[in-house]
């Protein structure tokens, strides 16, 4: 069959216009996206074992004759095929579930009556449960021969196991693959393979792609997988140092000295001494400022590690040496909380700090009087949201720019921020840890501070699944002791699509009942900024006992007197979105309390919910998010034009990701065109449509 990598799915045989529309629904348009649809998983159907060695609930391939076949109903709308199966060694029953309608009139197993004879002999695959004391296998998949030495077609082999949609089976994906395999893999470009430098690290392309398809055997699976990744590796580092020579970092006009007349002031006010972690991400942040290149640097730190002074002390050497400084943050609520923060650590020190956002930029009297001292150099740190970014605001010498909680924010609107000064210095924070291999894959050359530990004083906080009426009277317990507790929905009002509770519902529920010997508040994303914020001062101020909030809370709060947090429908939130709820609570010297209330009984959300118990280390809790979730649901949000791979782990993959990184950049240096031969078809394949948008996403520096 003569076939084209950019043919249409449809003109393949068996898929047709219904099947190439549900294709479509899992990004499969074309051949070549057929061919790079690779398996999630693989079936071993390799070993057979023996019905007398089954013994753990696991999936096993198994060979018989059968013996007996029978059909049972066991509710009002499921039924059973049994087959029952003899090996020699032992007998057991392999299960068929179906779902019946009770006024069906036909019989839903006839075709399967026929197929599954007495004395003919069957390979089956499935998983081993055990019913009524007895053992079963429920069946993934069999397949029916006539004599013991029949070759199967899909058993004694490595199955592949690919993601469905609504009209497509496994039948399907493996009549397809099959086709456009033996058809049009030698099709595919090899960027790689024909350079001796890759000669001892992979195997060629077109092998890869028919192993990662149809295994010879797992260990060459896997080799195959990391064989094709580092080909998707390769040719996105190549774009990103390739674009970024484009974007080289200019030389900086403006020069810091360490003077002290602000830091030392700042640093004796402090109750408290700087951890390893923070000195050593200073001294980092200081080296970059005082380069001759404009800073690209990330702070990672877990939520609590005191990233905000580290950020304080960069803003306090750019000011020192007359520039200005800003910080940005994703909400009005999390930048007055620093706007708040800074005015307290640095009173007495002449600093003039500015809080600009949309609401205090609304009266014109008080919109001109920001931008006027913003403009004139006045205002020596501006603490704001988006609003930053808007054309309006003007700045006389910004030298230094803070990205709080860097994820929310696009591109796009980084660069608006650079754009505001001549070569500004970035400094991009996060309390979400993002995995080496996602942080080279996302930002290049960016560097990376990380505080690890957590200051002296601070005590873990201990992390409990409870029922509600449990996690209630711990909460009553707490208070008592003058604590301070958080109640956390996912809903603000009361939806009739969910069953979820909702903030503004139980705050009036539990202020009439469980705790209506108690102080509640409530603090949610539809009320005005002025009025979030005189709650979260009352509350700090001790004039409420309970706080019912939604996840606007989830950054940035810091009450030292509270104690305990209980999230409702815990199995609702995300692993990072639970790490930063919790950890608005531990911010003082108290043993502090996370409750997690669900009634889910899903094995995804048990695992999530049994992580959170386990351990409060972020990084942990970000590396199993992203093996959880996928590197676009982590960062927010899959940024557009960044190429989707298809064989590559960020998670699993670092080593193959700073290899290329090394090797993308030799190649540039050596052929910064790319016409040398052997680079053909790295050029080729960089000038498609899949890389074209990439250099647009990059972290500028």
């Amino acid at each position: 069959m003569c076939m084209n990598l950019s043919d249409d799915v449809k003109f393949i045989k068996g898929v047709g216009p219904k099947r190439a529309s549900a294709l479509a629904r899992l990004n499969i348009r074309t051949v070549e996206d057929l061919i790079t649809f690779f398996p999630r998983t693989y079936q071993d159907r390799t070993k057979v074992t023996k019905i007398s060695d089954i013994v753990f609930n696991n999936q096993y391939c198994i060979f018989g004759k059968i013996k007996n076949v029978f059909s049972k109903n066991v509710s009002k709308f499921i039924s059973l095929f049994v087959v029952e199966i003899t090996d020699g060694t032992g007998n057991i029953s392999a299960v068929f579930y179906r779902k019946v309608s009770p006024y069906a009139k036909f019989d839903i197993f006839a075709s399967m009556r026929k197929n599954f004879i007495p004395e003919k002999f069957v390979y089956v695959y499935g998983t081993l449960e055990y019913k009524f004391a007895n053992r079963q296998i429920s069946v993934d998949d069999y397949e029916i021969v006539e004599n013991s030495s029949d070759i199967p077609k899909n058993f004694k082999k490595i199955i592949p196991i690919y993601d469905l949609t609504a009209g497509i089976t496994q039948k399907n994906m493996l009549a397809y693959t099959t086709t456009v395999v033996n058809a049009a893999t030698h099709l595919y470009p090899d960027a790689i393979s024909n350079n001796p430098k890759y000669k001892t690290r992979l195997m060629p392309i077109r092998q890869a792609i028919k192993e990662l398809h149809f295994p010879t055997s797992l260990e060459n699976a896997e080799q195959a997988r990391k064989s094709f990744a580092l080909q998707e590796f390769l040719l996105m580092q190549i774009v990103l140092t390739k674009a970024r020579q484009k974007n080289i970092i200019k030389q900086k006009t403006n020069t810091y000295k360490i003077t002290r007349e602000f830091l030392t002031p700042f640093k004796n006010k402090l109750k408290f001494e700087f951890t390893k972690g923070q000195k050593k991400a200073i001294n980092e942040i200081f080296f970059d400022m005082m380069s001759s290149k404009g800073m690209n640097r990330m702070l990672m730190g877990d939520v609590g590690s005191g990233k905000t002074v580290v950020a304080l002390s960069a803003i306090l050497l750019a000011i020192e040496n007359g520039y200005q400084a800003a910080i940005i943050a994703p909400t009005e609520i999390l930048a007055e909380q620093h706007f708040l923060t800074f005015k307290n650590l640095l009173d007495g020190l002449n600093i003039k700090i500015e809080l600009l956002t949309s609401s205090n930029l609304r009266t014109k009297s008080k919109r001109e009087e920001i931008l006027s001292s913003v403009e004139s150099g006045a205002a020596n740190i501006v603490v704001g949201t988006h609003s930053v970014m808007e054309e309006r605001v003007k700045f006389k010498n910004l030298s230094l720019v803070v990205i709080d909680e860097q994820h929310r924010f696009g591109v796009l609107q980084k660069a608006a921020l650079l754009a505001k000064g001549k070569v500004i210095d970035i400094l991009m924070m996060t309390a979400t840890p993002i995995p080496r291999g996602l942080a080279m894959t996302m930002y290049g050359d960016i560097s990376i501070s990380v505080i690890k530990e957590l200051p002296p004083n601070r005590i873990p906080i201990k992390t409990f699944c409870f029922s509600e009426q449990q996690a209630y009277t711990e909460a009553l317990e707490e208070i008592s002791r003058g604590n301070q507790i958080f109640i956390i929905y996912p809903l603000i009002d009361e939806s009739d699509k969910t069953e979820l509770k909702s903030a503004v519902k139980e705050a009036e529920t539990l202020a009439a009942t469980v705790f209506k010997n108690n102080r509640i508040a409530l603090l949610h994303g539809k009320m005005a900024p002025k009025e979030k914020n005189e709650i979260m001062q009352r509350f700090k101020n001790k004039e409420f006992d309970i706080l019912v909030a939604t996840t606007v809370i989830e950054v940035g709060i810091d009450i030292p007197n509270a104690t305990m947090i209980i999230i409702q429908h815990a199995d609702r939130y995300g692993l990072a979105t639970l790490h930063q709820l919790r950890g608005r609570v531990g911010r003082g010297t108290k043993q502090s309390y996370c409750i997690l209330v669900s009634s889910a009984k899903g094995q995804n959300s048990a695992q999530r919910l049994a992580i959170m118990t386990q351990t409060n280390d972020g990084f942990k809790i970000a590396e199993e998010d992203l093996k959880m979730r996928g590197p676009g649901d982590f960062t927010g949000t899959i940024q557009h034009g960044f190429p989707e791979f298809k064989a590559g782990n960020i998670v699993k993959d670092v080593e193959i990701i700073e290899y290329t990184k090394n090797v993308a950049q030799d190649i540039i240096k050596n052929d910064p065109t790319l016409s040398l031969p052997e680079n053909e078809k790295i050029k080729q394949l960089i000038n498609g449509k899949k890389y074209s948008e990439l250099s647009k996403i990059i972290q500028v520096g």
